[in-house]
């Protein structure tokens, strides 16, 4: 995974979790139930991240191949059509959110150069 990937991973946790964190923060009960909370939240939205971004990215990178396979030219502007189908796809899915889906869109785009080298 390069550098931006993972930065974005990073960043799609910390918005996530900053949301709940503040709902459980805010909720009445014990600290150490609430801290049980936020620990398992934070396991369980790291590892959701992790897997929405790399099933996304096989996506992507399985249509790609596809369109090699078949001979069609493979630019930037076909590989973000790929693109915005498997956020569509994504956005169809009752668990991600729209956003969620969005931003996995926007790493996916900036992917391009490693997508690129990748099918030379």
């Amino acid at each position: 995974m390069s550098n931006s990937s993972g930065d974005f991973i990073k960043g799609l946790i910390f918005g996530a979790a900053v949301g709940t964190v503040a709902g459980i923060l805010l909720a009445p009960q014990s600290g150490e139930d609430t801290r049980k909370d936020i620990k398992k939240f934070a396991l369980d939205v790291s590892d959701k991240a992790q897997d929405l971004y790399t099933t996304s990215r096989k996506k992507v990178e399985n249509k790609v191949k596809e369109l090699k396979v078949a001979g069609k030219k493979i630019d930037f502007e076909a590989y973000k059509k790929l693109v915005s189908n498997v956020v569509d796809e994504l956005k169809k899915d009752s668990d991600v959110a729209s956003e969620t889906a969005k931003k996995i869109g926007e790493q996916l785009n900036k992917d391009w150069s490693d997508i690129k080298t990748a099918i030379v």
